[in-house]
């Protein structure tokens, strides 16, 4: 089955306002209604060229801050880890000379920066961000996740939320379900392979994720700017 047939009986599960074809494997989105604001389900393409097109999946919340904020976290390569370890035994150095060093940031959750980048224009707010355990518990769950905080325009101070996930690791999305006489499923085939995969389980993640980032960006006041001398 495709995207655009997981994500249409998902929307049978949860609600919300579904768009999409059926006759397109791609291009569904699903807006799901939430006290805080709409939560928008979508596929992002992350890469198009002569090895193919690769998508992340995406669930996106808005949020209103104080001025521009920006947050990435990803699991980091290993070339990058290796440099972090390096990185990290310089510093470690530096501090048994009695020298301070804060080459490789960890925003007070090393159990998270260990094995991760974490990239921000605010570092004193990002550990207060971090204090949300709900967050916390949702990164140490989810490692393939992405999270990604961005102004959503040159003005004003909306930004968006997102959680992310790289959409053709799942084998769930590789080509069309049929059923043991190599016929596409009916419509109850097509319910049973749904309810069967991993699909609900995953995205739901991906929605409490992008909740979890929108509530902790939000439950502190950013700290206050120093003006630059």
């Amino acid at each position: 089955m495709s995207w655009n047939d997981y994500l249409f009986w998902y929307a049978q599960d949860r609600g919300g306002t579904y768009f999409g074809r059926h006759s397109e494997d791609y291009g569904g989105a699903l807006l799901l209604e939430d006290p805080k604001g709409p939560i928008l389900i979508c596929t992002k393409i992350t890469y198009s060229g002569r090895y193919g097109t690769y998508r992340d999946v995406s669930a996106a919340a808005r949020v209103e801050l104080e001025r521009p904020y920006t947050l990435r976290i990803k699991k980091q390569s290993a070339l990058r880890g290796g440099v972090n370890m390096v990185l990290g035994g310089l510093e470690r150095g530096a501090q048994a000379l009695g020298r301070k060093a804060d080459l490789t940031p960890d925003y007070g959750v090393p159990e998270l920066a260990e094995d991760r980048g974490i990239h921000t224009n605010e570092p004193e707010f990002t550990r207060w961000v971090f204090q949300s355990r709900e967050l916390r518990a949702l990164l140490e769950a989810w490692p393939d996740y992405k999270l990604q905080v961005d102004p959503m325009g040159p003005m004003g101070g909306w930004h968006l939320v997102e959680a992310l996930d790289t959409l053709e690791h799942d084998p769930d999305f590789l080509g069309e379900a049929l059923d043991r006489y190599g016929r596409p499923l009916d419509l109850e085939g097509q319910m049973a392979s749904y309810r069967s995969s991993r699909f609900s389980e995953q995205l739901d993640a991906l929605v409490e994720l992008a909740k979890a980032a929108r509530d902790a960006v939000t439950a502190w006041p950013m700290p206050m700017e120093i003006p630059k001398l």
